[in-house]
């Protein structure tokens, strides 16, 4: 085997990470690691790639022992990393972080800037994205970051890559893109470690699977010896089927449903568009596009993120001038993005659990331990540093804030971007039973599957699709489908409204 892991154990204080975990892919192999936040996978693919170091076992490259005591190490082996932990330097161009990690020079001493220009150019080209070579890194979307995250890993050439969820932030263009490229590094006989929580992804990007929780390997299956339903039970350790997930969608009259937001004549910044809906008591409504048509900008705009608006709220016309006086009209907005828009890293779980209703609408407290159990969150302490938790557990707690305020409606932002399989299906199960109360849950996601899966199962559903600043279609009952959603998005597909 080309690599392989050995017995390797690791603990943090009292939390075992990695117990005896072995594991060994071959040459040309693409391996994804599957399993819920905490189960050891991002664990494991640091210590291969040199980040964090074992307290047991080996790391073998051909049957020789590696040392891994740091990434520079690893890369002596050709063993390359890149996570959904960016680490590009936001005030330097793409072209520069692309070679930051093996500069060019001449004679030794100099900077080559002509050959950084040609290597960077070549490796944007491959991935549709050269018209970024002299931007710097702070002027590009999310999802562009993580594209130059992933180009700067091609560019040291690996023999063995390491991916760690970058994927999560992309949209499906990207997605194939990125398909495409770990297929033609399979064809000259690299190895991929791909870890994902789609599951679409791992079954048109991977060979097989290794399954993990707990911080143990439970299994490794050929990818098309599993389904679904049969991964999801290992890594949960509970049947699961597809009765599990279903609903009836009763189609119920829209007419008939009371109006808690309607928006008219609402103008995106960035688009010469006007969007107008009604959003309906206890409705879900999935928000998808692809990316950069708006659907974001939407949310953002409805929470007064972008200047003053006027909304009416519950019957009522409230003047949005910002997201306090957006949250004391009925509104809450969960972003994606945990470190920028979610948790409050230096503070603990009950600050970020309490924030909204504490400091906001100084309501009474919290019932912090209910709330926590009943979503599911594995936590110690609630004093404990909310960076301590994965990132699904993070998560849920950033939703606990402002759902516990019982909100009219619920903007949500791509929330379950890089979490886990079931704590998705936890934070959906969340929003429904939000709906199901009278609230309102309007929610973009980048990833068209989970739309369908959310809004299918939910009583009072639609999708609507954006193209431009505009709604170009609404999805209902069984016109909601993968399909439909990719036919609307394109700029002249799917007809009419």
């Amino acid at each position: 085997m080309k690599l392989t892991c050995e017995n390797i154990s690791k603990t943090f204080g009292n939390i075992t990470a990695l117990k005896n975990a072995s594991l060994s892919v071959a040459e040309g192999e693409i391996r994804a690691l599957l399993g819920g936040n905490g189960s050891g996978k991002s664990t494991i693919a640091k210590i291969i790639g040199g980040a964090v170091s074992p307290d047991t076992g080996a790391v073998k490259i051909r049957d020789k022992v590696i040392k891994t005591k740091s990434p520079s190490n690893t890369k002596k082996h050709g063993i390359v990393i890149t996570s959904q932990e960016l680490g590009l330097f936001t005030n330097l161009s793409v072209e520069e972080n692309l070679c930051i990690c093996q500069l060019p020079v001449t004679r030794g001493l100099f900077v080559n800037k002509k050959e950084i220009k040609k290597r960077a150019f070549e490796i944007l080209k491959s991935l549709k994205l050269e018209h970024l070579l002299d931007k710097e890194i702070s002027e590009l979307a999310p999802n562009q970051q993580y594209m130059v995250e992933f180009a700067k890993a091609l560019v040291q050439q690996p023999d063995i890559l390491i991916i760690d969820e970058i994927t999560s932030a992309l949209y499906r263009e990207d997605v194939e893109v990125v398909r495409e490229i770990i297929h033609a590094l399979k064809a000259k006989g690299c190895t991929v470690i791909f870890i994902s929580h789609r599951m679409s992804e791992i079954y048109s990007i991977c060979d097989t699977v290794t399954v993990m929780k707990n911080g143990e390997i439970v299994g490794t299956y050929k990818i098309n010896e599993k389904n679904e339903n049969e991964l999801l039970s290992l890594m949960t350790g509970r049947d699961i089927k597809d009765s599990d997930l279903e609903s009836e969608n009763n189609s119920l009259v829209y007419e008939n449903t009371k109006t808690i937001l309607n928006i008219k004549d609402l103008v995106l910044p960035r688009f010469d568009s006007k969007i107008n809906i009604e959003v309906k008591k206890g409705e879900i409504i999935g928000i998808a596009g692809l990316q950069g048509h708006g659907q974001s900008e939407f949310l953002k705009t409805v929470f007064g993120l972008q200047g003053g608006i006027r909304l009416e709220i519950d019957g009522t016309e409230k003047h949005i001038t910002s997201p306090i006086k957006a949250v004391k009209s009925g509104l809450a907005f969960v972003s994606g993005d945990r470190e920028k828009e979610g948790v409050f890293g230096e503070r603990s779980v009950s600050e970020n659990l309490t924030a909204v209703n504490n400091l906001v609408l100084k309501k009474t407290r919290v019932n912090e331990m209910k709330l926590l159990k009943d979503y599911g969150v594995v936590f110690g302490s609630t004093r404990q540093q909310i960076t301590t938790l994965s990132g699904g557990n993070q998560q849920k707690v950033v939703i606990g804030r402002w759902t516990s305020s019982m909100p009219l409606v619920l903007l949500a932002d791509d929330p379950t971007k890089g979490i886990d399989v079931q704590a998705r299906r936890d934070i959906h199960k969340i929003f429904r039973d939000l709906a199901d109360a009278g609230s309102a849950v309007m929610m973009v996601s980048s990833d068209d599957e989970e739309l369908v899966e959310l809004t299918k199962h939910t009583h009072l559903s639609r999708i609507i699709v954006m193209y431009e600043g505009n709604i170009v279609k609404t999805l209902m009952g069984k016109d909601i489908t993968k399909e439909n959603i990719i036919a609307y998005s394109m700029p002249k597909g799917g007809g009419n409204k």
